[in-house]
């Protein structure tokens, strides 16, 4: 099975797609990288919350964001500026995108964005579930 990079755009809905989430899980080809973690641990209700969240998300592989990640995401806002897109997808979804580029994964998401950044870079991408499917 493939490795997926999951988007916090993917996090924050997995509660509504248990099924493929927990099958993601029990294969281990769920992943994760800083941005996401920053973002996913920013979003904890207090001192305690965070902890827990922190531990768990510590039991998954992280990507790393290098040097080539972030060249990637750079290319990827150039190209995008060429086309007058550049503004659509934020820094992070540029990061998070380029980090699941460099390390061969799949970018689960459910965000918009990342189809204006696929048809950039040509990457896999993937939406968590049909788009508008879900709140």
């Amino acid at each position: 099975m493939a490795l997926f990079l999951a988007d916090t755009s993917a996090w924050h809905r997995s509660g509504q797609t248990e099924a493929r989430w927990s099958s993601l899980l029990e294969q281990d080809a769920l992943a994760l990288c800083a941005p996401v973690t920053l973002e996913l641990l920013y979003s904890a209700r207090g001192p305690a919350d965070y902890r827990a969240l922190a531990a768990a998300l510590g039991q998954l592989p992280t990507l790393p964001l290098d040097s080539r990640a972030e060249a990637l995401a750079a290319r990827t806002q150039a190209e995008l500026a060429e086309r007058s897109q550049q503004r659509g997808p934020s820094p992070i979804d540029l990061l998070v995108a380029a980090i699941a580029e460099a390390n061969g994964a799949v970018l689960l998401h459910y965000d918009r964005h990342f189809d204006q950044i696929a048809r950039v870079t040509g990457q896999p991408a993937e939406w968590l579930a049909r788009r508008g499917s879900l709140d």
